[in-house]
């Protein structure tokens, strides 16, 4: 027997630390995250400016790093539940569909699903995002138009196992509705690998929102979000190092988190690990 491992307590810190700073951040944030002060233009880590000390120092609008850190975690998790949400109550559905409504459905929802999976989502991104422009809602329509495939293609294999399940041979004996039986007996037993995919896409949707914002597809410019700190630090990395280093290891640790959680939930669920966990 042991304790909860090493892995998911960090993993668990950070997520309550970035949804901490999320739900707190007018409170917490030192200063003003558009405040310019540019007398205070790349200012240094620990540097003191008008209104208090830049303890992540400042970008070339003398803007506090700290601060749009703190408000970008925002943007972050609207954007990584919001998607993943999205993509979930779209995929699973669908998923259902394909392993309990015939061949007909079934080939209809794989086929789509393989051509989204064939295509680098990147791209997908980019020609959406080019089309439905720059905005937080947009991202989450983006994000739930690609990535709902993931979601299916789960949904649809465990959906091949548990229609062969004793309890929903005797809910089509009994005449219960095929919605009431996956409603109340099918999906609960989904639950666990759907929390994992669905923990696995929140660090994905992380990273894709920071790279999308980095090429100035994402969060507007005047909403403080990490990928676009890191568009707005690339162009000083010699000079002013700090741009890019604290919203980088922020994606990085949340991402990581997020895996973490995720691979420890799957550990859980796994009856072949349990005995070690436990």
């Amino acid at each position: 027997m042991r304790s909860l491992p090493a892995k998911p307590a960090f993993g668990t810190c950070i997520i309550l630390l970035v949804i901490a700073c999320a739900l707190l951040a007018p409170l917490i944030a030192p200063f003003d995250p558009n405040d310019q002060d540019i007398l205070n233009s790349l200012a240094p880590p620990f540097s003191t400016g008008d209104g208090g000390r830049h303890w992540l120092g400042t970008d070339r609008l003398g803007q506090d790093i700290l601060s749009r850190m703190i408000f970008g975690t925002r943007v972050a998790l609207t954007v990584a539940f919001g998607a993943a949400a999205a993509s979930a109550a779209i995929g699973v559905p669908l998923g259902l569909a394909a392993g309990f409504l015939g061949r007909a459905v079934e080939s209809a929802v794989l086929v789509l699903a393989d051509m989204i999976l064939s295509i680098p989502f990147i791209l997908l991104a980019l020609v959406i995002m080019s089309v439905l422009g720059a905005s937080l809602l947009n991202l989450v329509i983006c994000f739930a138009a690609v990535r709902w495939a993931q979601f299916a293609r789960v949904s649809y294999s465990l959906s091949l196992e548990l229609r062969e399940k004793d309890y929903v041979m005797a809910c089509r004996a009994g005449g219960i509705s095929l919605g009431r039986t996956l409603l109340v007996h099918v999906l609960p037993n989904m639950l666990g690998p759907i929390t994992v995919i669905l923990t696995l896409e929140l660090a994905y949707a992380i990273l894709m929102e920071s790279g999308l914002s980095f090429l100035g597809l994402g969060a507007p410019p005047e909403i403080p979000s990490w990928g676009g700190m890191l568009q707005e630090g690339r162009d000083e990395l010699d000079t002013a190092w700090w741009l890019t280093t604290s919203p980088g290891l922020a994606i990085m640790a949340t991402a990581i988190a997020c895996n973490f959680i995720g691979d420890w939930i799957r550990d859980r669920l796994d009856p072949r690990t349990q005995g070690v966990l436990r």
